[in-house]
């Protein structure tokens, strides 16, 4: 007799978009999610979506999963889904291996510039489509790094390259721009601070983690200032590219602009979502 298939004898991106509608099923919090994530990797069924086999390795595959998931129908969830992810890989000793995890999957998703960004000598329209890959990625990377969970290479690198003073690539778009808008509005403030110095309230591991006090006390001084000019040219881009933005773009440029000027904590997960795509808030 013919053995059924299991989900995961599909392409993993199959099963781990099953996950996430599986985790991210209302209602939603950080204990559901970690109870979900946990039933999961026991084998149990949630929400329809059937766990694990007793041949896959646990920690291999919700390695998977943080690598693959993408959350651009739920961007709100991200702090939800973090802390679920962290409490879950805390609790197992895989902290670590899911922290580089989550390397790679800013990889996946940045490392290429937005779908709608164009060569600087193409005429650039403003379009209704935007890449909410990349949007929402540039989010779920800020909270990550606001949470305290850790920061990647390439979430720094599209914060400026959508800002358009990166120094290794030319590529820009209106989505690359409210994908720096999403990572100021929900970690400017943990990134200013890391920068220029005046505290942080905890330290994150990894890339641009505590940028000044890893520093050597004769070159934080020099660190600082290096800082501190890297935050002035970040707030000069805010206005500068309200005037190459289009409609949409401009006017969250101009919000994100207020709002660290402000110097106002950084925003949740929830409340950068209801700014970037207000027609998704309940």
């Amino acid at each position: 007799m013919a053995t059924s298939k299991s989900i995961y004898d599909a392409h993993r991106r199959d099963w781990v978009n099953l996950w996430v509608g599986a985790v991210g099923a209302e209602p939603l919090s950080r204990e559901k999610i970690a109870s979900r994530i946990t039933d999961l990797l026991a084998g149990r069924t949630v929400n329809g979506v059937p766990g694990i086999r007793y041949t896959d390795n646990p920690k291999e595959m919700l390695s998977q999963f943080v690598w693959m998931m993408n959350w651009e129908s739920k961007p709100a969830a991200f702090d939800d889904v973090w802390r679920g992810i962290f409490d879950v890989a805390r609790a197992r000793g895989w902290t670590e291996d899911i922290r580089e995890q989550t390397y790679y999957w800013t990889e996946l998703y940045l490392l290429d510039p937005a779908f709608d960004a164009q060569p600087e000598d193409e005429e650039k329209l403003e379009g209704e489509n935007y890449d909410n890959s990349w949007i929402s990625c540039s989010l779920g990377g800020a909270r990550l790094f606001s949470l305290g969970y850790g920061y990647s290479y390439y979430t720094w690198s599209a914060l400026f390259e959508g800002l358009g003073i990166s120094k290794e690539s030319d590529a820009i778009s209106d989505s690359m721009r409210i994908g720096s808008c999403a990572q100021l509005l929900g970690a400017g403030r943990r990134i200013k601070l890391c920068q220029v110095g005046g505290g942080e309230d905890h330290s994150t591991p990894d890339f641009a983690g505590r940028w000044l006090a890893a520093a050597p006390m004769n070159e934080r001084e020099d660190r600082r200032k290096t800082g501190e000019e890297t935050w002035l040219n970040v707030m000069r881009a805010l206005a500068d590219q309200q005037d190459m933005a289009g409609a949409r773009a401009a006017h969250l440029l101009e919000i994100t602009q207020k709002h660290l000027t402000s110097d106002e904590p950084d925003l949740t997960s929830g409340e950068v979502a209801k700014i970037i795509w207000p027609e998704s808030a309940e």
